[in-house]
């Protein structure tokens, strides 16, 4: 039985996130996964795959069940649907995808919390809010880097 190389890599990648060093900094591994995976994939593999890492992230999470996987469900398909605008070789597109999403996630888990009575105040959750999405974005350009220079070394080793 083969094992498929996205599994591993989100296995990989949970073991990561896991380490104190990334979730002191704010870095939202599994969010430039689903971000990277939507804009290779078509719609519903894409809501799949955000649906089984918002389902991990949640069970791994100290809150309730259920904001991250409506929130890395929406975002693969938007990532998906981005397609047509993203080009995927380029390291600074990818990276305001990621910059994208990472701000859809945190205002639409802020309003999940805020319809739920559960949200900080505005002022904190902005300063959250800034410190996760430029962590995030900033880790998405080191990923993004390797992911294009793989690519193109993989598929067309006279660019690379």
């Amino acid at each position: 039985m083969r094992i498929p190389k996205e599994l591993l890599w989100l296995l990989a990648i949970f073991f990561v996130q896991q380490t104190s060093g990334i979730t002191d900094w704010g870095i939202d591994l599994p969010l430039i996964f689903t971000a990277l995976a939507g804009l290779r994939t078509n719609a519903p593999k894409a809501a799949a795959w955000g649906f089984t890492v918002g389902t991990v992230q949640d069970l791994l999470s100290s809150g309730w069940i259920g904001p991250n996987i409506a929130a890395k469900t929406l975002m693969g398909i938007l990532s998906s649907l981005s397609q047509k605008h993203i080009y995927r070789e380029k390291i600074h597109t990818q990276t305001f995808l990621i910059f994208l999403m990472s701000l859809f996630q945190q205002f639409f888990i802020w309003l999940l919390l805020k319809w739920d009575g559960t949200a900080p105040p505005a002022s904190e959750a902005l300063g959250i809010l800034i410190h996760t999405v430029l962590m995030t974005t900033a880790a998405g350009v080191v990923v993004c880097f390797f992911v294009v220079k793989f690519r193109r070394r993989r598929f067309d080793p006279a660019t690379a």
